[in-house]
This record gives C-alpha cells, sequence and structure tokens, in this order.
C-alpha cells in the first residue's frame, strides 16, 4: 500500500515520551498566551527564551535545533490570533501548516503533540485529522509510483496513555480513510473517474466490507426507463461507454438490526465532468467541473466511515448518481419535456443546471422506500449552484424541508459542522422557492429552472428537488445540502466536505 494506508500500532503510535528515539522531529502547535495552553514540560523554557529570540514564531511555522525533543527538531506551528469569532479550524490548520513543514524538512518519523483546548471540545481530533491531511496525495499520483512520505508518525497527548484519547485517534484514523476515498473519487480526473471507473474503485475499496452490500445499475433501457431525468443529461456521452450514466446504491447494515434507530437515506450529486451541456460553459468557466461530483464522492466516503467504525444505531443507503454532462448531436436541449420517475412533466429551460435532474429519480425513489423504514431521513449533497458559494463563501448552505425543520435539522447539523471545522449556513426554503418551480407552459407541471428567477437560486433548487421527489407533501425528514463553496476548488484538494459533520451529528464516531 501507499502513504495513504494509515493503520494504528502498525504506522500510527501513541508516543508518551516526547524523548523517545523513534522519531526524526516534534511538532508543537502554538497558541495565544490568553489560552494558557500548557506546553509539554521538556520543552516549555525553550520555547519562552526562543519567543524572545523570535516573535516571528508565532506567525509562521518554523523550525529549531532543540536537544530536549526527539530527533533534535522543534517544529512551532501557530494558530495566530484567536478571538470569539474563531472556530476549531485554527487547530486543523495549524496542525496541517506544522505536519507539511515537518514533511519539507525531510522528515519520516514526526511526531505531534496533541493538546487539549477547552475552547474546542473536539479539537484533538481535527487536530489530528489536520496533520493527516498534509499526507494526502492524489491519488493518480499514487498509481504511478511509491509515494510512501512518511515511515512512522506519533501522537502525543499525555505522557501515560488513556483509553480517551485512544478512542479519538481510532476515530481520527477511520474518518481520514473514508476522506481519501472522497479525495480520490472527488479530485481524479474526467477520465479517472468516469462513471465506469468510478464503479471499479467503488466495488475495490469496499470488496472487504461485509456490512456494505453494492447494487450498480448500468443497463441503458433500465436507466432510460427508471432514471429518465438522469437519462437525459447522460444522452449526448452515451455513445463512450465508460462515460454512460451507473447508478450505484451502496447500503449499510448494523450487525444488530435490533438496535437500529434511525435510518439515513443519501443522494450524491456525480456529475464527473460538467461541460454545460447545449448551454455549454464559455470564458473559461469549464475548468475544474470535474469536481462536479463532490457530493456522490462524499456520499461514498460516509458509507466508508461506516463501515469501518459499525454504528450500530444506524442503517445507511447512499446512492451516487454517476454521469456526464456531455456536449455533442444527442444532446438534451432547453424546451424538451421530460417525464420524471414520479410521472412529473418536467420542461428544460437551462442544461447547465443538470445537477438537480441528476438526482430527481434517485430522490424520488427513496421518497417511495422511507415510508418503510425506521426513522428516515434523507440528504441530498451537490456542488449545485455557483449562487451558494456567491452567498456563502467556502461553507455550505444547509436547508430543511418542513419535517426537517421541525426538528431543527440543519441548525443540529450546523452545529456539529462548528465542532469539526467543516462550515454551514443554514438557509430556509419558503413557500416561493416551490412556486417558482411550476410549469409555465401548458402541461409543464415543472420548470427544471426559473430563468426569469434573479434572486434565491440556491433555495429555489431544493424547492424543486422536494416538488419533483415527492416531498413535498410527505412527513418524511428531508435536508439539501449545497456544498458548492465548500467542495475545494483547484489547486485545493477536495476538502470531503461533508463527512465529518455527518459523522459527528448521527453519532457514527466510536
Amino acid at each position: 500500500m501507499t502513504s495513504q494506508d494509515f493503520k494504528l500500532y502498525e504506522n500510527i503510535f501513541i508516543e508518551t515520551n516526547l524523548q523517545s528515539s523513534d522519531y526524526d522531529g516534534v511538532i508543537v502547535i502554538i497558541y495565544p498566551q490568553e489560552k494558557n495552553i500548557r506546553l509539554p514540560r521538556h520543552i516549555c523554557s525553550f520555547i519562552d527564551k526562543i519567543s524572545l529570540l523570535d516573535k516571528h514564531i508565532n506567525t509562521v511555522a518554523t523550525v529549531w535545533n532543540c536537544d530536549y525533543v526527539s530527533g533534535g527538531r522543534l517544529i512551532l506551528s501557530p494558530t495566530g490570533k484567536i478571538t470569539p469569532y474563531h472556530d476549531v479550524k485554527v487547530i486543523r490548520d495549524a496542525a496541517k501548516k506544522g505536519m507539511q513543514r515537518a514533511l519539507d524538512a525531510g522528515m519520516k518519523k514526526p511526531l505531534l503533540v496533541v493538546e487539549n483546548v477547552v475552547d474546542f471540545p473536539d479539537g484533538q481530533l481535527v487536530c489530528i485529522l489536520g496533520a493527516l491531511e498534509a499526507f494526502y496525495v492524489p491519488l493518480q499520483i499514487r498509481e504511478r509510483q511509491e509515494c510512501r512520505n512518511f515511515i512512522r508518525i506519533g501522537l502525543h497527548a499525555e505522557e501515560k496513555e488513556t483509553e480517551s484519547f485512544e478512542r479519538i485517534v481510532r476515530n481520527a484514523i477511520a474518518l481520514e480513510r473514508a476522506r481519501i476515498f472522497t479525495r480520490d473519487i472527488a479530485g481524479g480526473d474526467p477520465e479517472r473517474m468516469a462513471p465506469a471507473r468510478i464503479v471499479e474503485y467503488v466495488k475495490n475499496l469496499f470488496a472487504e466490507d461485509s456490512n456494505i452490500t453494492i447494487n450498480v445499475i448500468d443497463d441503458d433501457e433500465t436507466i432510460a426507463k427508471d432514471y429518465p431525468l438522469l437519462a437525459a443529461v447522460s444522452r449526448a456521452a452515451n455513445h463512450v461507454d465508460r462515460h454512460k450514466a451507473r447508478v450505484v446504491e451502496i447500503e449499510y447494515k448494523s450487525s444488530n438490526p435490533n438496535r437500529v434507530t434511525e435510518t439515513l437515506m443519501l443522494v450524491g450529486k456525480g456529475v464527473t465532468y460538467d461541460t454545460g451541456g447545449a448551454d455549454i460553459k464559455i470564458s473559461g468557466k469549464m475548468a475544474g467541473m470535474s469536481r462536479d461530483k463532490c457530493g456522490a464522492a462524499a456520499v461514498a466516503g460516509f458509507l466508508k466511515t461506516c463501515s469501518i467504525l459499525k454504528p450500530p444505531h444506524l442503517k445507511v443507503i447512499g446512492v451516487l448518481c454517476l454521469c456526464r454532462n456531455s456536449v455533442g448531436s444527442d444532446s438534451y436541449v432547453s424546451d424538451e419535456l421530460i417525464f420524471s420517475r414520479g410521472g412529473k412533466s418536467v420542461r428544460i429551460t437551462n442544461t447547465d443546471a443538470e445537477g438537480r435532474l441528476a438526482m430527481a429519480d434517485s430522490l424520488f425513489k427513496l421518497s417511495e422506500l422511507a415510508g418503510k423504514e425506521l426513522n428516515p431521513h434523507i440528504y441530498t449533497i451537490a456542488t449545485l449552484t455557483g449562487h451558494a458559494r456567491a452567498c456563502y463563501g467556502n461553507y455550505s448552505a444547509a436547508m430543511d424541508n418542513h419535517s426537517a425543520k421541525a426538528t431543527n435539522h440543519s441548525s443540529k447539523l450546523q452545529f456539529s459542522g462548528s465542532r469539526v471545522g467543516e462550515g454551514f449556513e443554514v438557509s430556509v426554503v419558503r413557500s416561493e422557492d416551490l412556486a417558482v418551480n411550476v410549469g409555465k407552459c401548458k402541461g409543464d407541471d415543472l420548470v427544471q429552472y426559473d430563468t426569469d428567477a434573479k434572486f434565491r437560486n440556491h433555495q429555489l433548487a431544493a424547492g424543486f428537488l422536494i416538488k419533483v421527489g415527492g416531498l413535498e407533501d410527505k412527513n418524511i425528514k428531508f435536508t439539501h445540502l449545497d456544498i458548492a463553496g465548500a467542495a475545494g476548488i483547484p489547486p485545493e484538494e477536495p476538502t470531503a466536505v461533508p463527512l465529518l459533520s455527518l459523522c459527528h451529528l448521527h453519532k457514527v464516531l466510536l
């Protein structure tokens, strides 16, 4: 395996001795003085002295010769100022920068000090995740050459081992393994992660998980019949076999079905490349559109976390809606009238609003299945609208239907996100966001997108999904997550949002 194969007590170790001979350097996060974070006793006085020598230690990661730590090298990585408006991301960023500085310095056996910060209850988990993130090497590089960028990693919290810290480490390793899975799919180029090749990759990564079952729908006639809106998006790509649409259903089952208290049903947008279709993207707007599959990637990653940590109280059904929005002689075009799986006639108005169509039929299918499940909650996860990014920057928009809103669900997700360093803004779906999707011409039940709409574009997309998914009048909890701003835009690596928050909220962690 490569550098992405993290395993506790094989290449990741809980270390109680900062002077152990097993490491070639130590990384310490420097917090503002007012936080009163107690540094390891071996190096308190040393850091106090060099802080007088160079105030730069409070602004950038620096490397020092230090005889008091393993390997004789000490990296200090500052958080910078922490105000009441900052969240736990300051720890994640400092840990990642510190670990990256260690790698740049040539360290292969780094030891990270993981302090407990009272202000951030999940700070140790986020710290470890930030550090592990620095080791990520994109899949296509790993497949071409050996890229092991470490030999062993040490994590030091105290001078004695504790069960609570080991649990945090195990959670971090499971989450990072799932995030690697997610990043690999999300960041893979349009050919390496064409729909057919995503199917191969997913099957391979779940091959040894006995609690996971996978069903792949790839028959042209079945997709045309049961997923007509997805089929329309995929039409111009169908002459290339690896680009044809696939629907991948992944199910996690608890080892004890009697303990299940909640059923999660997740639909992920998996547009492996988005040219815009006949409404083609221009002026360089097409570059980066291989990231339009981040929603499906996150769904797969969440299922991977469940397969590792085995939450007994959950049943999870994930659907990856994989297709390519190509342009060609068989492109679907505006003005077409297409009937959805639920029997709604949908007037196409912009082929570049394909994501809601790609998910629509799978969403309707899950809305029918949900009535037979225990305490169901449906999610759609998608890089859906530029409007969400324009409104909220690098944060996700979370939108509840009436049933989920009654439980204040998006606010709970926002809270979980704040605990693990993923930001959400709660956006409200209002009556006009549903009404604006009603058809304008005779015979049209819905318009794909109201081209006259000048506002609320990410909310009206949620309204469309509620209506086309048959959820408008059903008492089934539904939450739409628009991750367009948070998923990661090249040259940044994919973030795997909202995997951490979903795991925190739904108690997947040990």
